[in-house]
This record gives C-alpha cells, structure tokens and sequence, in this order.
C-alpha cells in the first residue's frame, strides 16, 4: 500500500521518524530529545516485553506530546518488521513528508546548515531517497552504564576511509520522501511500488544510486559523504550495556547470537570524532526541560539504575563470565601485537 504524503513544498517539512524498543530505558531521552533537536516532527516508538521502565518511560513522554507510543504486536516476522507494518497506518506516518526508520543506537549527524533535517533536505531538494551511511563507534574501553549522553561518552570510531583489511562497504539507513513511488517501510530502506520509475536515490555527498543499487542495495562502498551527514552507530555502547543487550536479544535478526564475534565486528576504535558529542548542546537542553517533569525524571533515573543492576547481575552468571575471559584474552592479544609493531 502507498503512503499518502503531502509533499515537501512547505519550509517546514514534516519528518516522521520510527522506531522500536525493548529494554532502552536508560537511553531513550538522550535519543529522543537529539531527534528533536534535528528538527523530527513525529517519533514512533514500538515496544514489547519490556522488563524496565521503558514503556513508563515512553507512556509520559507520550502524555507530555513528545512522541507516540505503541505496544508491538508480534507477529512472525519478528518485533522490528511487525512494528514497521503496524506504522503504516499511524497518521503522522501517512501525513509525512520524510520517513526516517531508525534505532535507539542510532544516531544522525548532519554537518551542513544548522544541523537540522531541514538542512539535510536543502542539500538535496530533488532526492526521494537520502541513505545515511553507518560509522560504528566502538566501546572506547567504557566498562560500566552511566547517564552521560551516549554520543559523548562513545567518540572513537572506525576510519572514515575502509582501510584494505576491512569491508569495503557499510550499511546505511534511509530517509525518504513520502510518495508513491515507495509502498512501505524497511528496516534500511523503504520497498519501491513495481512501477515506479526515476526514482533520485542519493548518499548524503550526492552520490547517486545506480539502478542495481535502487532496486535492493542496503549497503554502499562509496559516496559515503560523513561530512554532510552520518549515521553514528552505537551498537555495543560499554561492556555493562552489552551484557544487558545480550539478555535482551536483538529486534531484527532474532536467532543471532550476540557473542563475541559480534563484539569484535563492531568495536572500532580507531580513530576519535567528537563532532556530535561537541555538538550535542540542544539535544541536551531539551533532556533537561524533560527531566523537570517529576515522574519522567523518576523513572528516567530508575531505568539507568535498573540498567546497573542487571549489568552486575550477568557479571555472576557463567555464560557471562566465560564471555569476559573471552574478551580480555583478545585485548591482551591485540596489546601484544600493538607492543610488536611499535
């Protein structure tokens, strides 16, 4: 089914921006508030089996008119592609004029213009689609959960350039133009409606797709163009946070194993970028307008010491155990190797 959407004549679009949650609590109002802070008109919040405070959390946010928040009916498709269907019928999805699917460990930086959605879209007022590029950011050494803003806690990166022995291309998410030449959301990329034709799919440096691409790429090995925006992926955030996320599980692939493999593939720290974390002023002024309300700040704090709690908790168990060995063995390894080539 095509979305009905109204355009992006107006110099305000409305960009509506979706997503899912289980057990985030401790991260959603740094996330939340840096999405309006970039201008999103709209956030949609998905959740199911939450053991935290994150659908309270959500439910007052919900109350005070930040975002809308859903219970996911699962289906088999698993939790992210169900919630993606179900949002296909939110009327602030439908009214949109830019679709942005994107996860709680995600977030985008925009370095043109004010920083905003608005500037993204002026840099490419022709685009129906925008894919933002992933740049993983590593845990930095950080053991332990804290309130510190992701984005200024996690600032050591992968290169900007793919060095010879890595991959070659990156995944991207997409924000697109709300017409019918896309007939639904995607986790990376919206699906295209068979007959659509000159569909202007673009990277954020103006990189445009090629046919092959357009039809079904999720990933890229060039026209990256961090420079006009990024898409900083924290997927492990620190050690404590990754011991919660394996409990969880992941929304997507819903039999991967979050061991150590995962690990190694996504903490890069090779290089710093503070930009975002430089950058990060009015995302936290919104959080602290948010915070004086008094029962949002509640369980705000009460998700971060949840967060805490369960972290120690998986430190006594074996499995986790096992895995921390796992995961000084190779730190000892690659400090060795850094020794031999200095």
């Amino acid at each position: 089914m095509a979305f009905f959407g109204f355009g992006s004549e107006s110099a305000a679009p409305k960009v509506t921006v979706v997503t899912t949650m289980k057990d985030e609590g401790a991260y959603i109002l740094d996330w939340v508030a840096h999405y309006k802070a970039l201008g999103a008109t709209d956030i949609v919040v998905f959740t199911n089996d939450c053991s935290d405070q994150t659908d309270l959390i959500l439910r007052n946010l919900n109350r005070l008119g930040q975002l809308h928040h859903r219970f996911n009916r699962v289906m088999k498709r698993g939790p992210h592609k169900s919630a993606l269907m179900w949002a296909q019928h939110e009327p602030c999805v439908q009214d949109a004029d830019y679709i942005l699917v994107v996860d709680v460990d995600e977030y985008l930086q925009i370095g043109v213009g004010d920083g905003t959605f608005q500037a993204l879209i002026n840099e490419h007022p022709e685009a129906d689609a925008i894919s933002l590029v992933w740049r993983v950011f590593g845990s930095a050494g950080i053991e332990a959960i804290s309130d510190v803003p992701v984005p200024q806690q996690f600032t050591l990166a992968e290169p900007e350039v793919p060095t010879a022995d890595m991959h070659p291309h990156r995944f991207f998410k997409t924000l697109f133009r709300n017409t019918k030449k896309f007939n639904r959301m995607g986790v990376h990329r919206p699906f295209i409606e068979p007959d659509a034709t000159d569909i202007n799919w673009v990277t954020p440096d103006g990189t445009r797709l090629d046919d092959r691409q357009v039809k079904g790429a999720l990933h890229i090995n060039k026209g990256f163009g961090y420079d006009v925006a990024q898409l900083n992926h924290y997927a492990l955030r620190s050690v404590d946070s990754f011991l919660n996320k394996q409990r969880r599980g992941r929304a997507n692939h819903v039999n991967g194993k979050l061991e150590l493999p995962y690990w190694n593939k996504f903490d890069k720290n090779h290089t710093e970028d503070r930009r975002l974390a430089e950058g990060f002023d009015a995302a936290l002024a919104l959080k602290t307008d948010l915070l004086k309300d008094e029962i949002l700040a509640k369980h705000h704090h009460a998700a971060v010491d949840w967060a805490q709690r369960m972290a120690q908790k998986a430190r006594r168990q074996r499995p986790t155990k096992m895995f921390l060995a796992k995961l000084k063995a190779r730190e000892q390894v690659e400090a060795v190797n850094e020794n031999k080539a200095a």
